[in-house]
């Protein structure tokens, strides 16, 4: 009777989505546990942002059981069996009908473990899941050069976001319990459903896999395209009369989140209802013959080796820094100006350390100092006996914080090479050649400003009376890379002493610095091995 049920409850999940949406009980009870998480975790980074950083709110965010949501779908589980199945294609002996009479307080005590320890779990495996994924991705990336695109919001938040959506998907196993101990079914039998999920309903878990996807892309997208208009609007200064115009596109989209979980916690369910109620498996024989069992035991002995393995190695390549780092240096072309943006390019990608000299003093004492390990991701500073040192799990700027601090000090807009003549100066002449040597020189003071500044010297000197104005640069033609150099400029306003400019630099590259980690940090802490696993 079961099965023959079975058959002619929907085969189609288009169908059971379309009968689950239908449903005004289900969907109201979904839009408002999709309210009701989203808004509590946001309280909870409220309330929390006064005491922790936003990488403690992240974490509390994740660790945060889904309470609400298994009750919620819990109760309603019996009205999507009957939306999904219809009334008249429920087998008699469908459990569905006793709702929630019988042991009501064993029930509650069974959806509130599986919210709390369903949910470590689902975490536990959630990192499986994101090392096993996110490290083939992004060695990918470094191998085909993309590497700029695993920005320090990327590397810092991107874990989290990875092990949350790995999550997601392992909650599936625990949501088919929630759903059918919420329609009645036994906790054990609940249990014995779930166990024999994967084994006898394979393309189910895909398709449940794939409609799990599909909201998260959804809302992805839905979070990108409500930053980009409201980042818009705020820079227009739009307003709809005393109010700033932003909240609408802000309001749209919380209103189109809502809805997308709306909608997929309701077809999530009835999927689960539809494709596993009645899977479990009969009851075990009182035979000693366990020989039918080896098979399925040898398997899943065969795929949790195959799983701890890829663990194990996508760990290991993330400790260690495995991963593609192009260092090998462009040819130098033939135009002074692009010969020196090759070249400098050329020693950024490369392991060095950048020395900015006074020139100014006899013994040209070093000003300041920046090593690089680009291998290793290790950066140092050192400006005026003050130091600094990071890595991609530690940032040390006086007090030592467990942070990807690689990734922030090494970021287009933060990369401290303090004054080094930009890449983009123009205007270069090769003055001299020599062996190994080529010796390029800028002479005219808006080039020799906007090479160390980045601006228009007419931006700071309303009439500018030149006194000195050059600058100088060797590149070693062998490595390819720069070796050395000096500019000196002094520029006042017409009549006046108070804007007077007189700078006098030199500087010093080393092609292959290494970068020693401080002794005062000692070995690194539980937090540098989080992120040195995490942050890749």
């Amino acid at each position: 009777m079961v099965e023959s049920s079975r058959v002619l409850i929907m085969s189609s999940f288009r169908t059971v989505l379309t009968r689950a949406t239908s449903n005004w009980r289900l969907v109201a009870v979904a839009a408002l546990v999709t309210v009701l998480e989203g808004g509590f975790r946001i309280t909870l980074v409220d309330f929390l942002d006064l005491y922790f950083g936003d990488l403690w709110l992240a974490a509390a965010v994740l660790l945060w059981p889904p309470i609400v949501a298994v009750f919620g779908l819990a109760a309603v589980s019996s009205t999507a069996r009957t939306a999904i199945a219809g009334e008249e294609t429920r087998a008699k002996e469908d459990v569905a009908g006793s709702g929630w009479d019988g042991n009501l307080a064993g029930r509650l005590a069974a959806l509130a473990a599986i919210a709390t320890v369903g949910h470590w779990v689902a975490l536990a495996l959630g990192n499986v899941l994101f090392l096993v994924v996110d490290t083939p991705i992004r060695f990918v990336l470094y191998w085909a050069g993309y590497g700029d695109l695993l920005t320090f919001a990327v590397v810092t938040f991107g874990p989290f976001a990875g092990i949350g959506i790995g999550a997601l998907v392992v909650w599936i196993l625990p949501g088919i319990a929630v759903a059918e101990i919420g329609r009645g079914v036994g906790v054990t039998d609940a249990f014995r459903t779930v166990i024999a999920a994967p084994r006898s309903s394979p393309r189910s878990l895909a398709t449940a896999t794939a409609w799990t996807l599909a909201f998260v892309g959804g809302s992805a997208g839905a979070f990108v395209a409500t930053d980009r208009v409201v980042r818009w609007f705020e820079d227009a200064t739009l307003t709809v009369g005393p109010v700033d115009a932003a909240i609408v596109p802000i309001a749209l989209g919380i209103s189109i989140l809502v809805a997308a979980g709306a909608v997929w916690l309701a077809g999530a369910l009835g999927l689960a209802l539809d494709r596993f109620a009645d899977s479990r498996p009969p009851s075990r024989s009182s035979g000693r013959d366990t020989a039918p069992r080896s098979v399925p035991i040898a398997r899943l002995a065969i795929a949790v080796l195959l799983v701890t393995s890829l663990v194990v190695a996508a760990g290991a390549i993330r400790a260690n820094e495995i991963r593609p780092v192009d260092t090998e240096p462009e040819p130098l072309p033939n135009d002074p100006d692009e010969l020196y943006a090759t070249a400098h390019d050329n020693t950024d990608r490369s392991n060095h350390a950048f020395r900015w000299l006074n020139a100014s003093a006899p013994d040209e004492e070093v000003v300041y100092e920046f090593r690089i390990d680009r291998e290793n991701r290790h950066v140092s500073t050192s400006l005026d006996g003050y130091d600094t040192y990071h890595t991609n799990a530690v940032f040390h700027v006086g007090q030592p914080a467990p942070l990807p601090g690689y990734a922030m000090m090494t970021e287009e807009d933060r990369l401290p090479k303090l004054g080094e003549p930009s890449p983009d100066a123009e205007n270069w002449t090769v003055v001299a050649e020599d062996g190994d040597e080529i010796t390029l020189e800028l002479t005219d003071p808006d080039d020799v400003y906007f090479a160390q500044h980045e601006d228009e010297l007419d931006e700071r000197f309303d009439d500018p009376v030149i006194h000195e104005s050059w600058a100088r640069v060797t590149i070693d033609t062998e490595r390819k890379t720069l070796s050395h150099g000096e500019l000196r400029m002094n520029v006042s306003d017409r009549g006046s002493t108070d804007e007077a400019y007189d700078a006098h630099l030199a500087y010093e590259y080393e092609i292959g610095a290494d970068v020693e980690r401080p002794e005062e940090l000692g070995p690194p802490t539980i937090g540098e091995r989080f992120w040195q696993l995490f942050a890749y």
